[in-house]
């Protein structure tokens, strides 16, 4: 019979190993963290407009009113790549919008998430964009405040991010999807400037969805 010290010494080294994978994971989710804590969500139905309500950011640090706009534009891509089979609508009352789009500061752990809610019975979404880039880490930050345009792109690419997760699509490997996970490894910067690199202006952005061939492959395959 193993004895109470024996006992207590296993516990022990558990506890410890624990920890360090817990370590492991606030680390990879503090440089990385709209990679984690991630629900995997189901799709809404594509015959019912989905109503939505983006917030209006006043309490988020590094918001600016454009965002909104920029939000706006994430939805309309995943929209317009469906064939417009996926569709919404701005909520009347945001209290009963089925996709709510909430802006953070950086201070709260997370650059960008999205959880499941229920709305009524039917199944919702929430989505939490961090506009403040300086979290990022360099040469990102240090990019991004030389460059306002790769500072919209990334918030919007954000945006896009986690309405695709809200609306049924999960990580991929493929570094070249919107719903590629950092987890995997990958150039940061490469990743957010081959899409900088292709806008202009801002007024871009609206014609240039983000999304891959197999993002879209996966999008009509789920409506």
């Amino acid at each position: 019979m193993e004895s109470a010290v024996g006992v207590d010494r296993r516990l022990v080294l558990v506890a410890a190993a624990s920890l360090a994978c817990a370590s492991i994971f606030v680390a990879l989710s503090m440089r990385f963290p709209e990679h984690f804590a991630r629900t995997n969500l189901g799709v809404f139905k594509e015959s019912e407009p989905i109503p939505y309500a983006i917030d209006d950011g006043r309490k988020a640090t590094g918001f600016d009113p454009g965002d909104r706009e920029l939000a706006e534009m994430a939805f309309d891509a995943w929209s317009r790549e469906s064939g417009r089979r996926l569709r919404f609508t701005r909520a009347a009352d945001p209290s009963r919008a089925l996709l709510r789009l909430q802006w953070i500061s950086a201070g709260e752990g997370r650059f960008g998430e999205t959880q499941r809610i229920n709305v009524g019975g039917k199944a919702g979404a929430i989505v939490y964009v961090s506009t403040s880039t300086d979290t990022l880490g360099e040469p990102l930050a240090t990019l991004v405040s030389r460059d306002r345009l790769l500072r919209d792109a990334i918030v919007y690419l954000t945006c896009v991010h986690e309405i695709g997760h809200a609306v049924g699509l999960q990580h991929t490997r493929n570094f070249e999807d919107i719903m590629y996970s950092f987890a995997y490894g990958g150039d940061i910067v490469n990743y957010f400037f081959r899409y900088r690199n292709n806008l202009k202006s801002r007024s871009d952005i609206p014609r240039l969805s983000g999304l891959s061939p197999n993002d879209i492959a996966v999008l009509r395959s789920l409506y």
